[in-house]
């Protein structure tokens, strides 16, 4: 069977979220709303929201009318990951890494310069897995996990 995740199903959700998030709440987009912006047609937009709704991702409203006019009421904190609305973990031990050694790159005290190379070296290196894990934890509190 063929992979629907980057042709059909990311460019949905994307979708779908941009415009929830543009609405605020005050309205909740319809299948038809994303026609343009995905390129797809309404039955594969269809078959994605369906695919969504089932993985979690979506809260699909089916009106009694055409698909086009079904409606998303929310999105799930795993499809704002899967956005890159949110980060994960090893997102922002990357941008934690590349901060400390720009840090470092600019630092004219040689021994705070070393300190700072060796943090960004420890974060990314041996210990990677450990802060992953930390970060992670700290991710899902925030989120409410």
């Amino acid at each position: 069977m063929e992979s629907t995740w980057g042709e059909r199903d990311l460019p949905v959700l994307n979708a779908l979220v941009q415009h929830l998030d543009d609405a605020g709440g005050a309205s909740f987009p319809e299948l038809w709303d994303i026609v343009e912006e995905t390129g797809l047609e309404v039955s594969e937009i269809t078959k994605a929201a369906l695919a969504l709704d089932s993985a979690g991702y979506i809260e699909l409203s089916r009106t009694g009318g055409s698909t086009g006019a079904w409606f998303v009421k929310r999105v799930s904190k795993e499809a704002r990951l899967a956005v890159g609305q949110w980060p994960t973990a090893e997102q922002l031990l990357d941008t934690l890494v590349q901060r400390l050694g720009e840090a470092a790159e600019q630092e004219t005290d040689p021994e705070q310069q070393s300190r700072l190379r060796e943090a960004a070296g420890t974060a990314g290196g041996a210990a990677r897995n450990i802060f992953v894990d930390v970060l992670s934890s700290v991710i899902a509190k925030s989120m409410g996990a």
